[in-house]
């Protein structure tokens, strides 16, 4: 048994096109949104909550050209390297907490005003806890997940399982692993 019926269907629609339509993806260029993640993270970095340093922010946030869209116009924002093997070894950004994050945004330039298409962020947690990672997609169009109605979505602690995502930009996401992810000091059994 599937565990879907037409119900389902229907409403998993109806909260991509509210998801959608919710949230403005819409930005001025991604070399503006790379300035407003690097203000976020150095500011971050003063208080203590980031580890890295300034010079390990700027060379950890990256924009080039994009690497999922093999056409002009597209770029990307990279904070770390892709990681979904969730190897520390792999450039990324430590919290205080213990916890560590990577991201990679996709925007479209070729229109304007740009606008992000499509983005992955994801937190890993440290051991002690039942939850390994957390991560939040806005997939491509046309990505088969689109098909599902489920572009917007986050991970919780699985690749395989997906659930709707509330609509977040970017920067929101970003704010969200800095500020808004408190780890327990004594973690309930």
């Amino acid at each position: 048994m599937s565990g879907k019926n037409e119900t389902w269907e229907k409403m998993c629609i109806e909260i991509q096109r509210r998801s959608l339509d919710n949230i403005s993806l819409e930005i001025e260029s991604a070399k503006i949104l790379r300035a407003k993640i690097l203000k976020s993270l150095t500011a971050a970095s003063n208080e203590k909550l980031l580890k890295c340093k300034i010079h390990e922010i700027q060379s950890l946030l990256k924009l080039r050209e994009s690497s999922v869209i093999n056409q002009k116009g597209y770029s990307e924002v990279m904070g770390g390297e892709k990681n979904f093997r969730r190897d520390r070894n792999i450039a990324h950004f430590d919290l205080h907490n213990g916890c560590w994050f990577d991201f990679a945004i996709t925007v479209n330039e070729t229109i304007k005003p740009a606008q992000i298409i499509g983005f992955d962020f994801e937190l890993r947690f440290p051991k002690n806890l039942s939850i390994s990672f957390l991560r939040i997609d806005l997939n491509l169009p046309n990505h088969n997940n689109e098909l599902q109605n489920v572009r917007f979505h986050l991970h919780p602690g699985h690749d395989d399982i997906m659930i709707h995502s509330p609509p977040m930009s970017p920067l929101e996401i970003l704010h969200l692993f800095l500020y808004g992810i408190d780890i327990p000091d004594k973690i309930r059994a």
